[in-house]
This record gives C-alpha cells, structure tokens and sequence, in this order.
C-alpha cells in the first residue's frame, strides 16, 4: 500500500488552508491519516512566490527534494485545511515534476486526525523520489481572497506541516510582488531566524534556514488593509487616517509599494487642500471622495465632500505627526530604485 505525502505549503485565506507533507493512505477510496514518519526524503529547498492583486492572487511553489534512502514512490497530496470563516475559492490549480506537467485526483479525507484540523480534500498525485538524487516540484493555482472582516484581506501560508519531512525544512525562501493599487501587507507573521526585506518598488523577499516548525498550525501571515488607514466605514476623516494619528515608522510601511507611499504621503497634503500640479494626484484626490469622505459626512444631505483647495495652504498646519510622516515617506521613496 502507497504511503500518501502532503507536501504543498501554501498560501490560505481563512476558510479553507492549502497544507503539506503529512502522511496518508488509502482505505475505500478515502485518505486517511496516519502518524508514520520514516521516509528518508528531506525537503532541501522551497521557494514560494506569492503575487497579490486587487482581487485574487497567484501562487507559485518550487520545492527541491533529497532522497537519502531507496527509491520510493508516493502519493503526493496538495489538501485542503478548513480553519474558519471567509470567503474564497482556489482555481487554476497546475502540478509538475521535474518540469513535467502531471494530472492529479480529488480524494476526500477522512477527519480522523488532530483536534485543531479539519482536513476536507486533497489533489493527489504519484512522485517517484529516486534514490540519493534530487527531485523537484512545483505547484501554482490562483485564489480569489478571503475575508477576516469587510475592511481585511488576510492571507496566511501554513508551513507548519513541514515537520514531518526528514530533518527540517533546509532552506526557504519567500518572495511577494504586490501589484494591489490601495491595499497592502500591515500585519504580518513570519518564520523565526530571517528578516524579509525590500527588493523593489513592490517586491520584498525573506530567506529562512533550517526553519523547524513549533506546532503544526505554524504560518506565514499576511494581513492586508487599507495604505490609507480606513479600516473601518469608508468615510475618511482625520481621525482615522493613518497619515494623521500615527507617528509611523519603516516597519509600519514595509510593504508599502512605492506609488503607495506616494500616495500616502500626498493625502497629508490633501487633507490640507493643496494645489496639485500633477495631474495624476490631483485627478486621484479629486475623484477620491466618491467612495470616501475626506472631510466627514454631511449628516444632512448625505453627499460626501471631497478634496478642495485650501488658498491659504501651508505646511506650517501640519500637525508633528503629519510633518515627521512626510519626511518619512519621502526618504523611503527616494531609497527605492
């Protein structure tokens, strides 16, 4: 009987986990867990590109594979982990080996293992891991998001299941491209003994060695909400906007693209009404009040005011928070190529 291996780490929306390498067997057409750990394949190397857009986003996974033992051939499972509530739905989905394409199979999974999962399916595939030699994978799909709550995109790669590979996950690499226009990365969670860093005007990349999951529910947590602050009922005053009542720092924006941080930088200004001379701010700001208010809701007429021109602007009316964020902003648009 095949020994069944969930290999995949994945990015997941809260309702539904796309988990790895735990191992399974067949029983009457369903996978059912088991607590076998004994293969001699070590999970060398995977690198996890993760592509957000405005409403879905694409996930790529390179894993490289060692096989310290004789040859084995397993049932390979990319499944699916239901954690929560939300939105979104997986589609898609594409597997290869060794640069090869490769067909996969939907199996149910039999709930019968820890209390803190709720295993609903897998695609499955078959992989022969030749002795003492390398193999790699490869796995992509597009997902549309899921929500914690109307104002948050949150996204989370479960890498915890990586522990039942042989050894640790020797080395692992993260790379993000956000190609979202007004919502980015503000609360995040990554594995211990790395730092993710920028590598472009909206690329960053993290590199982990020897990452050994603590427990099996171990992720990679992105949260995502609004560059401007407005998490809550979308009418933009002062007092919710992020510019305003925060006295930021680098951390605070690290996974602001550089237009964002453009833009974030001149809503200070146009919360202050100046007389834009590119056209491109000043046609965003103008038009920005047609779904935000930046100055309040008339309680009367319910019509949203929008961005106008102060004649009297000065920057001298910026409040010390405003004044140190400018500058902030500024110097981290000029850092990034």
């Amino acid at each position: 009987m095949k020994k069944i291996v969930f290999l995949f780490l994945s990015l997941f929306i809260i309702s539904f986990v796309f988990a790895n390498d735990s191992y399974y067997f067949m029983v009457g057409g369903q996978l059912v867990p088991t607590q076998e750990s004994d293969t001699q394949v070590e999970m060398q190397e995977e690198v996890i590109n993760i592509v957000l857009e405005k409403r879905h986003y694409e996930i790529t996974v390179d894993f490289t594979f060692f096989n310290h033992g004789e040859t084995e051939e397993l049932e390979v499972g990319f499944p699916f982990f239901c954690v929560g509530n939300g939105d979104g739905e997986i589609s898609d989905f594409k597997c290869w080996t060794n640069d090869v394409e490769t067909s996969y199979k939907d199996y149910p999974i039999k709930k019968e293992w820890r209390d803190d999962t709720q295993l609903e399916n897998a695609y499955v595939r078959s992989i022969t891991f030749p002795s003492q030699k390398i193999t790699k994978t490869r796995i992509s799909y597009k997902s549309t998001y899921g929500k914690e709550a109307p104002s948050y995109f949150i996204a989370k790669y479960l890498y915890g299941t990586g522990s039942t590979w042989k050894d640790s996950i020797g080395k692992m690499t993260v790379r993000i491209t956000s190609n979202d226009p007004y919502y980015a990365p503000r609360w995040t969670t990554f594995p211990k003994g790395g730092r993710i860093k920028r590598t472009g005007a909206n690329t960053w990349e993290g590199i982990y060695t020897n990452v050994e999951p603590e427990k099996y529910t171990d992720c990679i947590s992105l949260e995502c909400g609004d560059i401007f602050g407005d998490d809550g009922p979308k009418v933009m005053t002062k007092e919710r906007f992020l510019g305003y009542y925060a006295k930021l720092n680098k951390n605070d924006v690290l996974f602001y693209t550089k237009s964002q941080l453009r833009l974030l930088r001149n809503a200070i200004y146009a919360f202050h009404g100046y007389p834009f001379k590119s056209q491109d701010l000043k046609d965003f700001f103008e038009n920005f009040g047609v779904k935000r208010a930046w100055y309040g809701w008339d309680s009367e007429t319910h019509d949203k005011k929008q961005y106008t021109v102060d004649k009297n602007f000065s920057e001298n009316n910026f409040t010390a928070n405003e004044k140190h964020n400018v500058y902030l902003l500024l110097e981290l648009e000029n850092d990034i190529e």
